[in-house]
């Protein structure tokens, strides 16, 4: 389900970047509330999420996963449609876990578990490499997120802004 995002998936024309820029846009709500990609999120270009993916994999320790789920009804060879994508931080500079930078699932399957499924493959991910726990920070303003993780057994450990555009958060940490 989680495969890793590959150099050439963010050049111009590639068809990963445009499964990836429906995805963004398709997730507006969220990015309005995130205040990325200006006003209009829902009109989010491949270059401005080719630019969004390429900054996140110019941080060291970073890995950007694509979700891809199966579709039963698609001959073997056609390739499974993107769901989601994933990017995880292997170690935090100053607490040294494991955080997980971005969970976004395609709106249209939210709510029937396909997040938590992500979440669930991320967590054995981080346990096979013997990572005792693993962080995230919540945008205070998403209240539906929060909810989402605390469902997860994450717990609040802290209140602080993001580093990126010192949102306010909520930091969560969830033992494996």
């Amino acid at each position: 389900m989680l495969i890793p995002l590959a150099p050439g998936d963010l050049a111009p024309g590639s068809p990963v970047l445009a499964e990836l820029a429906r995805l963004y846009a398709g997730n507006a709500a969220f990015h309005r509330l995130s205040g990325e990609f200006g006003p209009e999120p829902d009109t989010v270009s491949p270059t401005e999420v080719a630019d969004a993916l390429t900054g996140e994999l110019a941080m060291p320790g970073v890995e950007v996963l694509l979700v891809r789920v199966p579709r039963p009804e698609a001959a073997p060879d056609s390739g499974d449609p993107l769901a989601g994508v994933v990017a995880l931080l292997d170690e935090h500079p100053v607490d040294g876990f494991p955080w997980i930078g971005l969970l976004m699932v395609d709106a249209r399957r939210q709510g029937r578990g396909l997040g938590r499924k992500v979440a669930e493959e991320v967590h054995e991910r981080l346990r096979r490499a013997g990572r005792p726990g693993v962080r995230l920070a919540v945008l205070v303003n998403n209240p539906a997120a929060l909810a989402f993780w605390t469902r997860l057994d994450y717990a609040e450990i802290d209140r602080r802004p993001d580093l990126q555009a010192g949102r306010d958060c909520v930091v969560m940490h969830r033992d494996l």
